[in-house]
């Protein structure tokens, strides 16, 4: 879970407990030298004055593990369990599997825009729907990418609040589109870009300068968002089955989003 740096406050999803201090730290003050470790001079200062180059601590030569397997399966769980980036897309996962087990199961959790006074719990169930294995592969990619590096900027909640809000928004955004102006009500939508948007575009705002790679073309992420965000302009209305209009809304919602967390200064931009 989730725990306060001992050093700078930040709550990191996956914190480091230093071996010579014993305090928790996140992860750019995991290091020794880096959360001035009362712990590490005493160490040294043990050493030095044994004259040895090297002094035998039980404590810290790690014991022979049993159950090896079942130690790995647990240190799994924990980690996906406290980075909640792994377990939006575990759920994901899990539902795409279910939507070929259980009937009627996509129909009653995808997103129709007439449907929504009726079920308004479809604005949050869409997102983990997808299309086909191609629709989830790119979409759990994107995540798997991203969601852990805007999450260990902005503390798991946060994190939580930009997804679902981005998501919520984009689907409002894809119903208004569909019922006033394409008129049809009953045109489904699935998945989770409309969130991953808001996710990327948070990011964008917050830490600009990341380099990602568009078709292998190297760039700052800010212009990959501005990339994307024209691509989905330029085929607003080419009647293709990608819900350009959710992409646009979630883009919308984290730029919104990260700008008012970039105003409070609580957030690791480097």
């Amino acid at each position: 879970m989730p725990k306060e740096c001992d050093y700078c406050g930040f709550r990191d999803p996956l914190p480091f407990t230093c071996k010579f201090c014993g305090r928790t730290y996140c992860y750019n003050h995991r290091l020794p030298e880096s959360h001035d470790c009362a712990g590490l001079a005493s160490y040294k200062e043990r050493v030095r004055e044994s004259g040895k180059l090297y002094q035998y601590e039980p404590e810290l030569i790690p014991k022979k593990q049993y159950g090896h397997r079942f130690n790995t399966l647990s240190r799994v769980v924990s980690i996906i369990k406290s980075n909640y980036s792994l377990t939006i897309l575990t759920i994901a996962v899990i539902s795409f599997f279910l939507q070929y087990i259980i009937p009627e199961y996509t129909s009653y959790l995808a997103l129709y825009p007439a449907a929504i006074l009726a079920r308004p719990w479809i604005l949050v169930t869409h997102m983990f729907l997808h299309a086909n294995a191609i629709h989830l592969l790119f979409n759990m990619m994107f995540l798997f990418f991203f969601g852990p590096e805007l999450e260990r900027r902005i503390g798991g909640k946060r994190f939580l609040a930009v997804f679902f809000a981005s998501g919520i928004v984009a689907a409002i955004g894809y119903s208004l589109w569909t019922l006033f102006v394409l008129n049809d009500p009953f045109a489904s939508a699935v998945g989770a870009s409309g969130a991953l948007m808001g996710i990327f575009a948070c990011l964008a705002v917050l830490a600009p300068h990341i380099q990602v790679y568009i078709y292998f073309i190297p760039m700052k992420i800010a212009y990959a968002l501005i990339f994307f965000a024209l691509l989905d302009l330029l085929f607003f209305s080419s009647g293709d089955a990608i819900a350009h209009s959710a992409h646009l809304s979630g883009v919308v919602a984290g730029l919104v989003i990260g700008n008012h967390i970039k105003k409070t200064g609580n957030y690791i931009g480097y």
